[in-house]
């Protein structure tokens, strides 16, 4: 064991596994399309001058990351609401995220691309809020201050498949207006009935925050397999969680996963909360930090190389690999790692994993840990990070399945590049550690 991590020696010949392994490129490439924002504006500019009064001030609710094209979805519906009189003011609707500070939370806005002065804005990140009634199991609901200090509150998010539970509404706006809303302590409140509770405990909590605020509309986003905004939506405050339940269907059918029901080691070269709440989809990787859900493939050995610089040091979810670098240690801030812990009830998610010295150590400790598998036969993927599942590095082992996926695969098997010093360059076209 050396001082930054487990170390494999690397002045060993080879490493099986590492420096003869073949590897295949997949792509699955994707059909032309960039959705035309100019819908939304008008759809917004009218739903606007519907529901609201001029001089109004609204909080418009940000605050998930990692979504595609959030930044100009937010500058349109700022434009809109302004257009119609209103006075829009930002509300970071985050939870716990940024170190549950309201410093961390405007950082957070920035890091997404939302900026208030560049939208002629002001923005309101206190992270005080208030209780606005009781579940009916007695947990108290709360709303942050400076959304209650609005006349109405249009919160923006997208629908997805949660990452550590199922139920007909999962992650969108219900989620954003119930604890995204509620900063750290709402959401802590909510988390703490568990998982397992929330196909109740949203719709009830949602149920009271709609009482406590005026949500005239919000504005619901999906993504395709590519990690494409593919639909942008005004909903109207009182059909909230009905379309919450019908996108979210929508969101699994777009939704990108591997194509193989197994695989013996995943590489990811990332995690961090830009990819998931949870730092790595669990529903691509088959690791959740709470109890197991249904997943599509079943991953042996998890090895995870780097953490996001946008994630602010958060590695929440790191706990679900099996190896990570030192890299990717020496870059957790574990103070905001835990604070996501803890309001989450996902402890889990904040342990931290093996640390192997350098990439090519971290990958053979993984491909050499198997039980019953030798490295030859070894299925494995390689990927930047669970939101890039239409470009895989694989083993032979799993390029006809990838094919008959509509995968195009390479004619001609690579090697991986590592430095001297055990850096993972690239693998044929899927560049990792270049500089």
């Amino acid at each position: 064991m050396s001082q930054g991590g487990f170390t494999k020696g690397l002045s060993r010949p080879a490493r099986p596994g590492v420096d003869d392994l073949d590897w295949f490129e997949a792509l699955r490439p994707p059909l032309p399309f960039v959705l035309d924002l100019t819908g939304l504006a008008a759809e917004v500019a009218t739903t606007a001058g519907q529901r609201l009064k001029g001089g109004e001030r609204v909080a418009v609710g940000v605050g998930s990351r990692g979504i595609a094209r959030i930044s100009d979805v937010v500058a349109v519906v700022v434009r809109a609401l302004r257009g119609s009189g209103t006075v829009p003011v930002l509300v970071p609707a985050m939870g716990s995220h940024g170190g549950a500070t309201s410093a961390g939370q405007v950082e957070v806005l920035a890091e997404l691309g939302v900026v208030a002065d560049e939208l002629g804005v002001t923005v309101d990140a206190s992270m005080d809020v208030e209780k606005v009634g009781e579940l009916a199991s007695g947990r108290p609901v709360y709303v942050s201050k400076a959304a209650l200090r609005c006349d109405a509150v249009v919160p923006i998010n997208r629908v997805k498949p949660h990452t550590d539970f199922r139920a007909p509404v999962e992650s969108g706006l219900t989620k954003m207006l119930t604890i995204g809303l509620g900063k750290e302590r709402g959401a802590s409140s909510l988390h703490s009935a568990g998982f397992g509770a929330f196909a109740g405990v949203l719709p009830e909590a949602l149920e009271i925050v709609l009482r406590a605020v005026n949500v005239p509309f919000g504005v619901a986003l999906t993504e395709d397999a590519w990690h494409r905004l593919y639909s942008a939506e005004v909903v109207a405050g009182d059909e909230i969680l009905e379309r919450d339940e019908a996108l979210l269907k929508e969101a699994w059918e777009h939704f990108g996963r591997l194509p193989f029901e197994e695989v013996d080691v995943l590489v990811l070269k990332e995690m961090g909360k830009t990819v998931s709440g949870a730092g790595m989809d669990p529903n691509v990787t088959g690791r959740f930090p709470g109890d197991p859900l249904p997943a599509p493939t079943a991953v042996a050995r998890l090895a995870v190389l780097d953490l996001r610089e946008d994630s602010g040091g958060n590695a929440q979810g790191v706990g679900a690999a099996d190896v990570v670098t030192e890299r990717l240690r020496a870059k957790v801030n574990w103070g905001s790692t835990y604070a996501n812990a803890m309001a989450s009830k996902t402890l889990g998610g904040a342990k931290l994993p093996v640390v192997a010295h350098t990439d090519a150590d971290a990958l053979s400790l993984a491909v050499e840990s198997l039980v019953g598998r030798r490295p030859a036969e070894a299925r494995i993927v390689a990927m930047v990070n669970t939101l890039e599942v239409s470009h895989l590095a694989i083993s032979a082992p799993l390029a006809e399945i990838a094919e008959a996926a509509g995968y195009e695969i390479a004619v001609e098997a690579v090697r991986a590049e590592f430095t001297d010093e055990g850096r993972l360059v690239r693998i044929g076209g899927l560049e990792f550690f270049p500089e």
